[in-house]
């Protein structure tokens, strides 16, 4: 009599206890799955979306990521350019290829009446992420990149080294909305320059962003920028957010001002990014 009760109990209790294993394995699988198949955080700044300064932070390995970006430029009144307007629009893809490394190729392409336009770049580049960010140490990235450019005019080549960093500040309570202190160094090396055009020229930035909730980010930048043209730097402040709409979909835009003369009056730069992954 015992020993069929028995069997009886562990005939009940096995399927219940299988059950409950598997169910916790899918939820597990699920967990991982929709991780994958989101959205970059966030927190995550990628050039020009908000911001011309980036993080350190790599795509997710396997991840598939389409960005387009829209960049309108106010140019200052002056005899040369006087109030003349320009647009970039930027489509991008961004592979994750392994852990802490991807590539990305991109086609810039400037419209309006101002100067440098009805040209664009080709873009291709490939960053690496070479350390975990730590209690003191920053998260350290290097970027390389080539630039061919396209379009009306000539102009030379380019070849690109960024190196990033980032580390969070703040106290520990607010560990899952840190805010972060992210650093852009970038030489330009242009192959074959025109005679009103630098060999080497530089941007040196940095940017503050917060996280205020799972959804939203604030940023701010400063950076100058040396141009192609002989004699030419922008210094530029922006302010800037980042909206996820969706899983899949985050929105940014920014807004920013000239601090010299050569530099734009103003400009608003517009983004998405929806993962294809």
């Amino acid at each position: 009599m015992l020993s069929r009760q028995y069997c009886h109990f562990a005939n009940q209790a096995m399927p219940n206890a299988l059950f409950h294993r598997y169910r916790i394995f899918a939820a597990c699988c699920l967990a991982l799955l929709s991780g994958f198949a989101s959205a970059d955080d966030v927190k995550d700044l990628e050039e020009e979306l908000a911001l011309t300064i980036e993080d350190a932070t790599p795509g997710q390995p396997g991840s598939i990521e389409l960005n387009g970006g829209l960049r309108y430029q106010r140019l200052r009144a002056s005899e040369a350019n006087s109030g003349r307007n320009e647009y970039q629009l930027t489509p991008r893809l961004q592979i994750g290829v392994a852990r802490n490394f991807q590539v990305a190729i991109a086609a810039p392409y400037r419209l309006g009446n101002a100067p440098d336009t009805s040209r664009g770049e080709l873009r291709l580049d490939a960053l690496l992420r070479l350390n975990d960010e730590g209690r003191y140490l920053p998260a350290f990235a290097v970027d390389v990149g080539l630039e061919r450019p396209y379009g009306a005019g000539d102009a030379g080549t380019e070849i690109l080294v960024k190196g990033i960093a980032t580390k969070s500040l703040g106290v520990a309570k607010e560990r899952d909305r840190p805010a972060q202190l992210h650093v852009n160094l970038v030489a330009r090396r242009n192959l074959n320059p025109g005679e009103d055009e630098r060999r080497n020229r530089y941007l040196f930035g940095a940017a503050l962003s917060k996280k205020l909730s799972e959804r939203w980010l604030v940023a701010g930048s400063l950076f100058r920028e040396e141009q192609r043209e002989r004699g030419s730097a922008f210094n530029i402040a922006e302010a800037g957010a980042r909206w996820k709409l969706s899983e899949k979909t985050i929105l940014s835009g920014s807004v920013g001002a000239g601090l010299n003369r050569e530099a734009p009056l103003w400009r608003l730069l517009l983004g998405f990014q929806r993962s294809l992954d």
